[in-house]
């Protein structure tokens, strides 16, 4: 309390300085002894932007930190700027291009209606003068871009590549906290932190949840979306939610977390790319998403800097235990990148054994007995810590939680290595061919009608090798016949959470695509 005191009447000024006390600001309301240091913490942080506010040099010396009242340039997604323009127009403004002229002018052609493009061909106009030209009164340059790609008749997916080749450059400015509303926190003050297992963390608790209106649900998705752009990071289920597709959930010690699934037009053909945002006394404090197939997902946790000396062990626990009474799941998997592969970040913070200690063993045998010596010299030797030599070779293998015994034990990843096995030794490798041949016939097999509707035929060209590569059972098996085309329209225009509770009871696919992995994929 006396340092709080005496830090907000002596202004602190060195950039490092001050980007320490931002964080221990926000740790402290996170993870407030008592009810006043809680206010004081947050009575403090709201003196600290009125500070930073007040003075446009230690504004300037804080550039792209994310700090409240501090300016951010970076390119973003399509989807996200075009978001920020519509919800914060006074907040971004254009900054730069990262490509060059004559690349920017290819790719506005491909966007433009052709006979629209055709000025910019031969020099007639520059694509710079040709957008001033057709600005509205009141437009910028910006709101023209974002007009033009939003008008464009693209798939989205191509719309997104387009703009992030010729990569628009936004400042944005952060005017307020991203914090959750009131409405939607209960702060929890804390006698000590949970820094290991224990017993106390194993009581059951189920996650509570809440009726959101669509105002909240709103604000959630603002708070994930705003706090991953001042991290200059983006997921796609945060990116292409909607309100009517967040949950919200209570948790203990002043926890919750939010559930987002992606509209349908940007949903995964075959397992659910799902996103979740965690909160603390209201502040998301860690973010990421699982892939969940029948009872399995992979998953993983990314706890924002602020936060990393909290309670992650603890929070990642109650993030299992959110997604396993959520979503009925029985094993979850970590995917390499998550633990360090190709991530040096994952390799400094030892994010190997976050999840180890949680229960996560590598799939791999090599891996499997280096974490077990590695785990044996954490214990026995005082101060040790595993080198990063160790950590990426550890980082070389997936990670399993195997909750029961029956669970599923493959993922998208490998059917991905089965899809591509089959490509090569039934197909020679000619996709186009491949996809020919298997998208009308699986239709027709399960009687799909309306199978050329976009987001059908996506999901059926994503299936039909796959599925096809056991042709005579898929034909003689009426019952999976009526589960696939249930499967395919949930997936395609119904919840995404009833096509996971569907695809769970499908013990007929289930069995079929676990034989398909097993034919075509040599190891995990």
């Amino acid at each position: 309390m006396n340092l709080l005191n005496e830090l907000n009447t002596e202004p602190v000024k060195s950039k490092k300085a001050l980007q320490s006390w931002y964080d221990t600001l926000l740790f402290l309301i996170a993870y407030p002894d008592n009810k006043s240091i809680y206010q004081l913490a947050s009575q403090s942080l709201q003196h600290l932007n009125s500070y930073i506010k007040g003075h446009e040099n230690i504004k300037a010396g804080l550039f792209n930190s994310g700090i409240t009242n501090t300016r951010l340039c970076a390119a973003f997604s399509f989807e996200i700027v075009k978001w920020l323009r519509k919800k914060h127009p006074g907040d971004i403004k254009l900054s730069s291009f990262e490509a060059d002229e004559e690349h920017i002018k290819y790719i506005l052609s491909a966007v433009m209606p052709k006979v629209e493009s055709e000025i910019l061909q031969d020099a007639n106009a520059t694509w710079k003068s040709w957008l001033k030209r057709s600005l509205k009164k009141g437009e910028d340059i910006l709101h023209r871009l974002i007009a033009f790609f939003d008008e464009a008749d693209i798939r989205p997916e191509i719309r997104d590549e387009l703009w992030n080749a010729i990569g628009i450059d936004v400042e944005i400015n952060f005017p307020s906290h991203t914090r959750l509303p009131d409405s939607l926190t209960t702060p929890y003050y804390h006698r000590s932190l949970i820094k290991k297992n224990s017993a106390k963390q194993q009581i059951s608790v189920k996650p509570t949840g809440v009726d959101l209106n669509e105002s909240e649900a709103e604000q959630i998705i603002e708070c994930g979306r705003m706090i991953l752009v001042r991290h200059l990071r983006e997921i796609d289920p945060i990116t292409f939610t909607a309100a009517r597709l967040v949950y919200y959930y209570h948790l203990p010690r002043g926890l919750s977390i939010a559930l987002m699934g992606m509209v349908p037009e940007r949903r995964h053909p075959i397992d659910s790319y799902m996103g979740y945002v965690v909160f603390k006394n209201g502040l998301p404090i860690a973010y990421a998403g699982s892939w969940i197939l029948f009872d399995s997902s992979r998953i993983g946790l990314n706890v924002f800097p602020a936060y990393r000396g909290g309670e992650s062990q603890y929070v990642f626990q109650q993030v299992l235990k959110v997604h396993q009474e959520v979503y009925h799941l029985d094993r979850f998997s970590v995917d390499p990148y998550q633990i360090g592969k190709a991530n040096s970040e994952g390799i400094q913070s030892g994010a190997f054994w976050t999840y180890y200690r949680r229960g996560f063993r590598p799939i791999r045998d090599e891996q499997k007995k280096l974490a077990e010596t590695e785990a044996l010299k954490i214990k026995s030797v005082r101060g040790y810590r595993s080198p990063a030599s160790a950590l990426k070779k550890l980082a070389d293998s997936r990670l399993e939680l195997v909750l029961q015994k029956t669970a599923v034990r493959f993922d998208a990843t490998d059917l991905s290595l089965a899809y591509a096995s089959i490509l090569k030794n039934q197909y020679n490798n000619n996709r186009k061919v491949a996809e020919e041949l298997s998208f009308t016939k699986l239709a027709d097999i399960i009687q799909l009608k309306n199978y050329h509707e976009e987001k059908l035929k996506f999901i059926l060209k994503n299936w039909c090798i796959l599925l096809l590569s056991n042709e005579q059972e898929l034909r003689r098996n009426s019952r999976l016949k009526k589960i696939l085309k249930k499967l395919f329209e949930l997936k395609a225009i119904g919840d995404e959470e009833d096509y996971i509770f569907e695809l769970k009871r499908a013990s007929e696919l289930r069995k079929l695509l676990e034989r398909i992995v097993k034919e075509n994929v040599d190891e995990p």
